[in-house]
């Protein structure tokens, strides 16, 4: 049985091919796609488990990739692992803002390595679909919220940068504390997807 599909988008076949046969022999189903335009084509069409990125791609590059499926809400969810070439730290930090979840240096990890993240990744994504997770609203009549919205940089108040959208705050159970209950938190627009 599979334990998920994983889409490798990535113009260097060698590159494909040795992650193509590390993923298979995991039992994870692999596609493939060789420039930034197919790449967005599989994932709008196959909705894999997780998609492992080059940023230096023909055709569209790896950014307006990842742009792309968090742009779209049938997308959006779909954990993403950024290729880089060792030296391109401003890249890395401009996908990761971007809403990607982890990066790799190219030859600096083994392919073992990067299974670890993929098993890591897809084992979170599994937790957090079986949790129940709580938005609420910010009002701008809080007590605390004008200082709360100071403190983290929130320049529009509680509105999406990207949509003006009214954000919430959602809350995950944090079930490694065991006195109370305990929350992680983030906002999150409820009309864009985009965290904050």
């Amino acid at each position: 049985m599979s334990k998920g599909t994983i889409l490798i988008v990535e113009d260097q076949h060698g590159f494909r091919r040795i992650y193509h046969d590390v993923l298979s022999s995991e039992g994870y189903e692999v596609l493939e796609a060789e420039d930034g335009e197919e790449g967005w084509q599989t994932v709008k069409n196959q909705k894999p488990s997780l998609v492992l990125l080059d940023l230096g791609l023909p055709k569209i590059d790896g950014f307006e990739v990842l742009k792309r499926i968090r742009a779209d809400n049938e997308t959006k969810n779909i954990p993403v692992i950024i290729f880089s070439v060792l030296g391109e730290q401003k890249d890395v930090k401009k996908g990761l803002e971007m809403g990607a979840n982890d990066y790799t240096v190219k030859g600096f990890y083994t392919p073992r390595q990067i299974l670890s993240k993929i098993k890591s990744l897809l084992t979170q994504v599994d937790v957090k679909k079986s949790v129940n997770s709580y938005k609420l609203k910010i009002t701008e009549s809080g007590e605390d919220a004008p200082k709360l919205q100071n403190e983290i940089g929130l320049v529009d108040g509680y509105q999406c940068s990207q949509c003006k959208t009214a954000m919430s705050l959602e809350l995950f159970p944090d079930y490694v504390r065991n006195e109370g209950h305990w929350f992680t938190a983030h906002f999150v627009c409820p009309n864009c997807g985009k965290g904050f």
